[in-house]
């Protein structure tokens, strides 16, 4: 009888140191976690679907992606706003098409200068219109 207690008390503090690191490795995540969660939210994705060579006389070679999705999201984007492809800027919104109905947005872009862009590459633009961070780092030198 004395056998079982001690290996029943055994089991118990075995299971309490288990349990109380489990509990304690999974506590709070690191700020900059957190951070890339909140810009991953607020980003973008979306593909190229269609390029052109000049819609007009004098117009410059652009690219249409379409992204999905929006049904429960809004965008906050206007004119002017960078288009990413992994960490490089490889573009500036030329146009937008807001579709609340079907929850989609059609965003026409310029390519940036030296930059080869296919249809069906993945790019990425912010939802509220800021500049990504490691982007800023990029202008100023860091």
């Amino acid at each position: 009888m004395q056998r079982v207690s001690m290996w029943l008390v055994s089991v118990v503090v075995g299971l309490t140191i288990v349990g109380g690191w489990q509990i304690w490795t999974s506590g709070q995540q690191p700020a900059a976690e957190k951070g890339k969660e909140a810009a991953a939210a607020n980003r973008l994705d979306f593909e190229v679907v269609q390029s052109f060579d000049a819609k007009y006389e004098g117009d410059t070679p652009g690219h249409i992606g379409r992204a999905g999705g929006l049904a429960t999201r809004r965008p906050h984007v206007a004119l002017g706003d960078a288009i990413y492809r992994g960490e490089e800027k490889v573009g500036m919104v030329t146009g937008l098409t807001w579709n609340r109905t079907n929850g989609s947005l059609d965003i026409e872009f310029d390519p940036a200068e030296q930059v080869r862009i296919c249809v069906g590459d993945a790019v990425w633009m912010m939802l509220d219109g800021r500049v990504p961070a490691r982007a800023s780092d990029s202008k100023s030198g860091k």
